[in-house]
């Protein structure tokens, strides 16, 4: 550390000083006297130019296809925004009376009473080799016959709930 600080000083040392100058020391010369500056025709044109350019564009008949109308058409609004949410809410509950209409449509043919299915075998697919994964047809069939039990009994209910009236 103290080496690299060292050799830094002695490079800075060997470099060249120049001398500054100075405007302010010219001795002996006054400077010339003020002078009225206009802005000039080019910025009195340009300025011109801008306020005449939005004084037509201000009093312009309206037009259907202005650029404010193109920038608009691609800009979405909360109204579109509302009527896809809407669309898609009505999509997803026709899709899950739809779903509940093909599950539950006969009652012998659902025969795994839990949320989902998968939940027997829900984890993950990495690293698992062929032939790993433990048969649940068993767990699948015992479900199933208790599945098979309960509608029985509630067929059962129903027959007699009818036959006492």
């Amino acid at each position: 550390m103290f080496a690299a600080r060292r050799r830094a000083v002695c490079a800075a040392r060997q470099l060249q000083r120049t001398s500054r100058t100075y405007a302010s020391e010219a001795h002996g010369h006054h400077s010339p006297a003020p002078v009225n500056e206009s802005f000039g025709k080019g910025s009195v044109i340009a300025l011109g130019a801008f306020l005449g350019t939005v004084l037509v564009y201000q009093f312009r008949p309206q037009e259907s296809d202005t650029w404010t109308n193109v920038i608009a058409k691609y800009r979405s609004k909360p109204e579109d925004w509302e009527a896809i949410n809407s669309l898609h809410t009505k999509t997803m509950e026709q899709a899950g009376y739809d779903r509940n209409l093909f599950e539950n449509g006969s009652s012998k043919h659902r025969f795994v009473d839990v949320a989902y299915p998968e939940a027997f075998q829900s984890h993950a697919q990495r690293n698992i080799q062929a032939g790993h994964l433990a048969s649940m047809d068993h767990v699948v069939e015992h479900y199933r016959q208790q599945h098979l039990k309960a509608e029985e009994k509630k067929a059962a209910r129903l027959a007699a709930a009818k036959k006492e009236e």
